[in-house]
């Protein structure tokens, strides 16, 4: 992480309570997340659906935190700008989607890359340079509630000191199983921001839940 920058907290809406969900966003706002997580799956890319652009335009219309777009889907450049335009601040994409068809995607601004635990971080190279972020997954794409990854630790660092190395510009972001202990060791690491997800949504007091994860943050 960049000495000059503390670390960032992002807050995952899969698992809240969509009868609830202005109020659920309302309370994390009002505890601090730096951003909202919103997961896009299509049913191909990941074995599992959640939802579209009509809940990002409807999530951005309630909160003025930024909201952070991962695409778990097949052929994101046909729904990237569709997401931009329903409020989408960033879009997060998958390098396993990517081919030499569509992947100066990468190119446009606030687009950022990520990969699943299987893939080697090797496979980033060719988009490193010019990527806002890089997302590193530490559980497997598709479904909230899984158990953090502890190999995770090791690509965050890989990613880290090729940053550092050659001087590119992009921030590591960590996404699954994220607790207080996972978050600090994410930090250490060399993460920039972590997404938290069930920790928080699932917490009898969610806004309290995001305040152990901010305190683990801040060392």
């Amino acid at each position: 992480m960049s000495a000059d920058k503390s670390p960032s907290l992002s807050v995952s809406v899969l698992n809240m309570d969509f009868t609830r969900l202005a109020e659920s966003i309302k309370a994390v706002e009002e505890a601090g997340a730096d951003f909202l997580h919103l997961d896009i799956m299509d049913g191909h890319f990941v074995d599992n659906i959640s939802f579209g652009p009509d809940i990002v335009k409807a999530v951005s219309s309630v909160t003025s935190v930024p909201i952070h777009t991962h695409l778990m889907i097949e052929n994101p450049e046909k729904f990237i700008e569709r997401f931009f335009e329903s409020g989408s601040d960033t879009v997060t994409l998958h390098v396993e989607t990517l081919n030499s068809g569509n992947s100066s995607i990468l190119r446009m601004n606030r687009i950022g890359v990520s990969l699943n635990p299987d893939i080697p971080v090797s496979r980033l190279e060719p988009y490193l340079e010019f990527s806002e972020s890089v997302l590193v997954m530490s559980v497997f794409a598709g479904f909230g509630g899984q158990e953090f990854i502890p190999e995770s630790l090791d690509r965050i660092s890989e990613l880290y000191r090729i940053r550092e190395t050659r001087n590119y510009g992009f921030r590591i972001s960590v996404d699954g199983g994220i607790n207080p202990v996972t978050a600090a060791e994410c930090v250490k690491a060399g993460a920039d921001e972590v997404v938290a997800g069930s920790y928080i949504s699932r917490a009898e007091d969610p806004a309290e839940a995001l305040k152990k994860i901010r305190t683990a943050l801040s060392g």
